[in-house]
């Protein structure tokens, strides 16, 4: 992504926003489902920031921040769409009956992450999947690079107990069988 794309953007070139949408769509989705546990809402709330973008875009002052700007836009769309849900209990957060014998890697992992709470699949998330640095996180969430980098290590260390634990469960499961 590069600036002069986001400027073209700014200036009201619907192809370049196109493709900046593009190249962060995969990053906007990851951060939108670190938030919220519906695909439904996550889709809401990646468009509702697409559309927010699409508007706003001109507000963006250094043109070099946008894929932090983005990400600020789709948690602020999340947090909304939590807002106007609050007492909203979802069918797909009840716990699941039965067992998936043929779980990959993937799967473990991106079930032992949402198993986390929001702040540490928010910040594992923006580090590692959207590949932020950590000053970037730090500004998104407005805290110190300090309390990101201690986030960081609570987080990892949380992801790998619930990991190992959904492995101890996948074996004992699998010797029962």
């Amino acid at each position: 992504m590069s600036e002069r794309m986001v400027k073209k953007a700014q200036n009201g070139d619907k192809d370049a926003f196109l493709t900046l949408m593009r190249e962060n769509e995969l990053a906007m989705y990851r951060t939108a489902k670190a938030i919220l546990h519906r695909e439904d809402d996550v889709e809401d709330a990646v468009q509702e920031a697409v559309c927010r973008a699409f508007y706003k875009i001109g507000d963006l002052r250094q043109p070099r921040y946008f894929k932090t700007w983005i990400t600020r836009v789709v948690i602020n769309c999340c947090y909304d769409l939590l807002r106007d849900q609050r007492g909203i209990v979802s069918l797909e957060l009840l716990p699941e009956t039965g067992y998936e014998e043929d779980r990959d890697a993937a799967l473990d992992v991106r079930e032992s992450l949402a198993a986390l709470g929001e702040n540490d699949r928010l910040i594992l998330t923006l580090y590692y999947l959207n590949d932020l640095s950590v000053r970037d996180v730090a500004k998104l969430l407005g805290i110190s690079e300090g309390a990101v980098k201690q986030r960081l290590v609570h987080g990892r260390r949380r992801f790998k107990e619930a990991y190992e634990m959904r492995e101890q469960e996948r074996r004992a499961v699998s010797y029962e069988k």
